[in-house]
């Protein structure tokens, strides 16, 4: 068995797959679990063999139990996802051209993980393989998600300059600069507003990012956040859009009735997805 990854040391309370949970947990059988302790063995040319001999396997992954609605920590990914854990570039690389999908069999469990290992280079090499730097659009894990809730502006960077849509939002509306604003980490909001995100994107609830601006920080205080939170004040002042930004009902209420958002503040960068425009004026308030 090869020595365990290190690769995961500058953020320690990362969940790296748990060997025993996963091998316990897989499909495709007894065939499968050969081959995923392989990959998290770093036995590469055994690896390889096994699927040369049957392609299929491929598709090895965690299960998910139907019954458990939280599966354990470390009860999750597929065979890339276990070779990230390694940060084994190399063992991607195969799996790639033993037919792995460039999002992962598990999608986005891979490049998750990696967007947090402690160099860029395993993000790096699944991005230029043709991963997707927003997998949770299409249904899969939200890498840029994992990398706001470590407080990881190298993570960030990385998915934005490989295309990652910095106005995505969840079925709620949620954006990725709202997620940044509620966990405090104000200097990668205003990265993501300075690569086209905004502080205006209104959630079901009618709520905006803008409204964390008027929230007093609880955890992460530093110099650095609490200038970029300043200055994010100053963005939000200088927008056209009214400040301090109307509460959330009164959001809500303007946007179901139709009145909001008006072409000029669209402009101005208020935007609301259409699925929540859509319920919001179904409700009707």
């Amino acid at each position: 068995m090869a020595a365990a990854p290190s690769c995961y040391t500058k953020r320690a309370s990362v969940v790296l797959p748990d060997r025993t949970r996963v091998l316990a947990h897989l499909n495709n059988g007894a065939a499968g679990r050969a081959l995923a302790e392989a990959i998290l063995d770093g036995r590469l040319e055994d690896a390889r063999a096994m699927l040369a001999r049957d392609p299929r396997l491929i598709t090895t992954a965690v299960v998910d139990d139907p019954k458990v609605p939280q599966p354990p920590a470390g009860q999750y990914g597929d065979l890339l996802t276990f070779a990230a854990s390694r940060c084994d570039a190399d063992a991607a690389t195969m799996l790639f051209a033993a037919g792995m999908p460039r999002d992962g069999i598990r999608r986005g469990n891979a490049l998750a993980l990696a967007i947090l290992a402690d160099s860029p280079a395993m993000a790096e090499r699944l991005l230029q393989a043709g991963a997707s730097p927003d997998p949770q659009a299409q249904g899969g894990e939200d890498p840029m998600r994992s990398a706001i809730s470590f407080g990881h502006v190298g993570g960030v960077m990385t998915l934005l300059r490989h295309g990652a849509d910095p106005r995505w939002t969840d079925r709620f509306g949620i954006d990725h600069v709202r997620m940044a604003m509620d966990a405090e980490q104000t200097t990668i909001a205003e990265l993501l507003i300075e690569k086209g995100g905004t502080l205006w994107s209104v959630a079901d609830d009618g709520s905006m990012a803008a409204h964390g601006l008027l929230e007093t920080p609880v955890v992460f205080t530093s110099p650095d956040l609490q200038a970029a939170r300043a200055r994010l004040v100053e963005r939000a002042r200088s927008a056209g859009l009214g400040w301090p930004p109307p509460d959330r009902a009164t959001v809500r209420r303007q946007v179901a009735s139709g009145a909001w958002p008006t072409p000029a503040m669209t402009k101005a960068g208020m935007t609301v997805a259409p699925a929540v425009l859509e319920r919001m004026r179904a409700a009707g308030n």
